[in-house]
């Protein structure tokens, strides 16, 4: 099964499909076994830093290995920031690719998506291709304060001109979502603890495009809001930070364990993210 076909069969029914990045074999086998117990699909990334640090052969034989046995995991190139890391990306086979022009002038950002997805099209058409609009804060650290500001936000028009220029397959939004979990926001001179959607913005980007709406920075929003951003149309949603703070707070804590057997150690770690992964695809697929 390929990305695409789950993801036109879930676009309407209510459904989205989660994303989380790796950068360990843990990470990487906590899925694996959600995927096994839930029959549910999962989409695993790795940013350019991941995938430096495990080696895309390494990756890529993971991820193949499982599709082997008929595992619907896929594949995800998390925010490329340049032609040469979105090519690799594609030239490998990945599921999907994020190439990251947010932070371009609108034009450039055009035309530098347009590359990668002409690219796609010359080279390998099941690769789907995520363009991004719109400016998201934060990062993967805990942070004190994070500065919203609502022009970083994704105008529903410039949305629409956006997928129709480039011809992307899936389309990352701003509405209010923030990379990490910082202790505070500040937005419009008040001060929140956590990220407040605009569902109504979602609403309109997804009435406007006819492409699966990405919801990147899941990590601190709530079960309300998980469902209403996928009430409103968004079909896939990241969460990484979460799972990064679980997997350190986890594997500390069984450091301290009698045992120096690594196996027995990590197995624990595996376990705990096995259970959250479960506990968001579920919340995910059943509304």
């Amino acid at each position: 099964m390929e990305l695409k076909e789950v993801l036109e069969n879930i676009k309407n029914r209510k459904k989205a499909l989660l994303h989380y990045n790796v950068s360990t074999y843990e990470q990487f086998k906590a899925g694996i076994e959600a995927i096994k117990e839930t029959k549910i699909p999962l989409i695993i990334g790795v940013s350019e830093g991941e995938r430096n640090y495990l080696g895309i052969n390494y990756i890529e034989d993971l991820i193949d290995e499982a599709k082997e046995q008929g595992i619907n995991v896929f594949l995800n190139a998390d925010h490329c920031k340049s032609f040469k890391s979105a090519k690799e990306a594609i030239d490998y086979k990945f599921d999907s690719v994020l190439f990251d022009g947010s932070e371009l002038e609108f034009v450039k950002n055009i035309l530098r998506t347009k590359q990668v997805v002409n690219y796609r099209d010359k080279v390998n058409k099941t690769t789907l291709i995520e363009g991004e609009i719109g400016y998201l804060i934060g990062h993967s650290d805990i942070e004190s304060i994070a500065e919203l500001k609502e022009e970083y936000f994704t105008d529903p028009d410039l949305a629409e001109e956006f997928v129709y220029k480039t011809k992307i397959d899936l389309l990352a939004i701003s509405v209010g979502n923030i990379h990490g979990i910082p202790e505070k926001i500040r937005f419009k001179e008040k001060i929140y603890k956590k990220p407040k959607l605009d569902f109504e913005r979602i609403k309109i980007i997804k009435e406007k495009v006819k492409v699966p709406l990405v919801l990147h920075g899941g990590s601190g929003l709530s079960k309300k809001d998980f469902i209403l951003a996928i009430k409103n149309g968004i079909s896939i949603i990241h969460i990484n930070t979460e799972f990064r703070i679980l997997w350190k707070k986890e594997l500390l804590r069984n450091l301290k364990s009698k045992t120096n057997v690594p196996y027995k150690i990590l197995d624990k770690v595996i376990e705990k993210l096995k259970k959250r992964i479960i506990y968001y695809q579920r919340l995910f697929w059943k509304i």
